[in-house]
């Protein structure tokens, strides 16, 4: 009988000590994470801007008119294609892809900005001897560097506001 009541204890012991250790998962989705649903996008340079990186942009953060937009992101995105290898008759033989995106996030009940940052993308290809595969490689290319990219800049918006609803 003794035995039994001081098993029972240790076990009521282990679970409260276990349950109030402090131990918290650093991948669960809180009530403070942040939903990209919320945030409209607005490109600044649209008419300057490729259809390529456009498109990619508004793949990652889909418009969805039943939810209310908190946020405003104004973009603005530039591409660099920079020859990499040259070859001794002067022909180039691979490029390097760079897509820079300047972001300010706001709410969209104020007009003070809440984060200004830059963020860079980066591939590489190359040159086929066909040009419509050097064509095809280039635009898939150029949305692996935005795609990069914009992943950094969710990135950072998630980080940023975490700290401000933490503060």
């Amino acid at each position: 009988m003794m035995y039994n009541i001081s098993r029972v204890s240790l076990l009521i012991f282990l679970f409260s000590y276990i349950a109030g250790c402090g131990f918290k998962p650093i991948y669960k989705f809180s009530e403070n994470s942040v939903d990209l649903k919320s945030y409209s996008i607005n490109i600044i340079n649209e008419s300057n801007t490729s259809r390529v990186i456009k498109e990619e942009i508004k793949k990652s953060f889909p418009s969805s008119s039943e939810i209310e937009k908190d946020y405003v992101i104004d973009i603005e995105a530039f591409e660099n294609l920079d020859p990499l290898i040259t070859n001794t008759d002067g022909t180039i033989s691979k490029y390097g892809i760079e897509i820079i995106i300047y972001f300010k996030v706001k709410a969209t009940n104020t007009d003070e900005f809440l984060i200004n940052d830059v963020v860079r993308g980066f591939a590489q290809y190359t040159v086929e001897t066909s040009e419509i595969e050097s064509d095809d490689k280039k635009k898939r290319m150029i949305q692996t560097a935005t795609s990069s990219a914009i992943q950094m800049m969710t990135s950072k918006i998630q980080s940023d506001t975490s700290i401000t609803n933490d503060n």
